[in-house]
């Protein structure tokens, strides 16, 4: 395998080895979780031919071992050794994804940083313990400081969390919990006697909004106005800067306008294209760079073709309404679909699929996660 090399510095510099599709933990506001269903793990010694081949085609530095748990890979420990003996004259960087701070061994932990320290970055999507019941996170307090403790340890410094604001049923006292949790994480670092330490850490933090997306559980949820998501976005900064290793705490938050637009397109129907040849005809064009995006020529298109954009973002869904999309079958059904969403409105938490199926449809593939444990792969 010879991947195409650019002759410029591109964003994604690396290698990237897709270790695995799918994914079993049933986050309620993930499409990606639904809808590539049953997870299917990669053989390990295909993985190895394909690092090796694709390092020595292209002269890259650093491998990205990618899937949307890559913690949940069962032979990633494995996987990490061969890298690391395999390219330990070369320098190579192991780059490890998506990991789920409960699932991340100390032992692999400290043979990547062996090789080139960089942050680690965890994914605790929301701040308190009620809301991570509520989304179907399956991590408790305790996994994400035991986790981060283990990474300190280990040497590193610098850790990036992610968070998601806006999500139903979210609270102040929710919102606040972001930077309380960054907070305990960093204080956690402090724990490590002087002695031991590698100078100060650094805890970034940061918040995009909550999107709702078809085939989720959560694909019946309100949004909420731009002007209210900067407002929760102002209430956890103020509440990082009360917290007491502020100085080594660091918050940032995504375009509420942005997430509006997304909000809308994400959920939209066919009336919502004419926006889009609006928007296009009015000069909006690579929306996605900063400087290049102007959220007036958008809400002109919207005016301009008569469609209220409040209908596809505030409107709550009642769970019979007939969505676009419920013509096109991802083998999770509807009616798991429905389970999860009055599962998270009592913050009830659903096994994943290694531990229970849950019957959510996508064993009609025949494969993956699913027959695991039987003999009809």
């Amino acid at each position: 395998m010879k991947p195409v090399v650019p002759y410029i510095k591109a964003t994604q510099d690396r290698v990237v080895l897709e270790i695995q599709r799918g994914c079993i933990r049933g986050c309620r506001f993930c499409q990606a979780g639904m809808i590539y269903r049953p997870t299917r793990e990669r053989d390990v010694e295909v993985l190895k031919e394909y690092a090796r081949a694709m390092l020595n085609g292209t002269g890259h530095e650093e491998i990205s071992l990618s899937s949307l748990s890559s913690s949940d890979y069962s032979k990633l420990e494995e996987l990490v050794n061969f890298l690391i003996t395999e390219f330990q004259d070369k320098a190579i960087n192991i780059s490890l994804p998506s990991l789920r701070i409960d699932a991340f061994s100390l032992d692999v932990m400290s043979k990547v940083q062996d090789i080139r320290k960089s942050s680690l970055t965890f994914a605790p999507e929301a701040g308190s313990q009620r809301m991570r019941n509520v989304i179907n996170k399956g991590l408790t307090e305790e996994d994400i400081l035991t986790g981060a403790g283990q990474a300190f340890e280990g040497g590193w410094t610098k850790v990036k969390l992610y968070f998601i604001l806006g999500l139903p049923t979210e609270t102040e006292e929710d919102m606040k919990e972001i930077a309380r949790l960054s907070d305990r994480v960093a204080r956690r670092y402090y724990e490590i006697p002087k002695d031991k330490r590698n100078g100060k850490c650094q805890i970034t933090a940061s918040s995009s909004f909550f999107v709702p997306k078809p085939f989720t559980p959560f694909q019946w949820a309100a949004m909420c106005t731009a002007e209210e998501y900067v407002h929760r976005a102002a209430v956890v900064k103020h509440e990082f800067m009360q917290q007491l290793n502020r100085k080594s705490l660091k918050y940032n938050w995504h375009e509420a306008d942005e997430t509006v637009l997304e909000g809308v397109f994400a959920r939209g129907d066919r009336r919502t294209s004419k926006v889009i040849e609006e928007a296009y005809r009015l000069g909006c064009l690579y929306d996605s760079w900063t400087e290049s995006f102007h959220n007036e020529l958008w809400l002109q298109a919207f005016e301009n073709t008569g469609i209220n954009p409040d209908f596809y973002t505030l409107r709550p869904r009642s769970l019979d309404e007939l969505f676009p999309w419920d013509f096109i079958d991802i083998g999770v059904s509807k009616q798991f679909l429905k389970r999860e969403w009055e599962r998270a409105m009592k913050g009830e938490v659903t096994p994943n699929c290694r531990q229970q199926c849950s019957g959510c449809g996508a064993a009609a593939f025949g494969g993956g996660v699913c027959y695991e444990d039987k003999n009809e792969i």
